[in-house]
């Protein structure tokens, strides 16, 4: 079931709320396995930006996606100073400042973002707007945002893997044809 079909069909929703800088974003508690305080990120070679790195959490790998720069916001988190967002039926967190709440809200709290509002992030991953607490919270659909990203990340790494191969085996045959002595010029 989709967010927009869970918020339709429920009289309240619980989420979980969280703020990348100042701003303050959610999603269905749904879509959260665990949220852990971030310790340290082990780098990946050749990936987006936007994937941190990846971590270990008892025994799983858990690729870490940098929401601020998803987002597109001029954010940089501290690694230290983050909190990261499991996500269920996922093997990725999402990193954000702080989760600040896990309230339960009134579906007639949640209204449809309004066309001026649609980009292409928007468009795709923006299900709503929370009234909650003298506050405006974006609703997000964060599994579509970040499984979006992640497979894009894996096709960009694919296609640098089968450049380089393409390169080496470039390299390869032109050193074969000199090394033996079929240059004739």
């Amino acid at each position: 079931m989709g967010i927009k079909e869970e918020i339709a069909s429920e009289e309240s929703v619980q989420m979980v709320v969280f703020r990348v800088g100042e701003d303050y974003l959610s999603c269905p508690i749904s879509q959260v396995r665990e949220i852990i305080q971030l310790e340290e990120v082990t780098s990946v070679p050749s990936t987006s930006e936007k994937v941190r790195g990846i971590i270990n959490r008892r025994g799983e790998i858990i690729t870490v996606i940098d929401l601020p720069k998803v987002l597109g916001l001029d954010v940089e988190l501290d690694v230290k100073d983050s909190q990261l967002m499991i996500l269920f039926g996922e093997n990725l967190g999402v990193m954000a400042s702080e989760v600040t709440e896990i309230p339960t809200v009134s579906t007639t709290d949640i209204e449809s973002p309004s066309e001026a509002l649609e980009t292409p992030v928007n468009k795709k991953f923006l299900e709503g707007i929370v009234k909650h607490d003298d506050r405006l919270v974006l609703l997000t659909d964060l599994i579509g945002m970040v499984k979006n990203l992640s497979e894009k990340s894996l096709e960009k790494i694919e296609e640098f893997e089968e450049r380089t191969f393409d390169r080496m085996m470039n390299v390869f045959d032109n050193f074969n044809f000199y090394a033996l002595g079929l240059n004739k010029g």
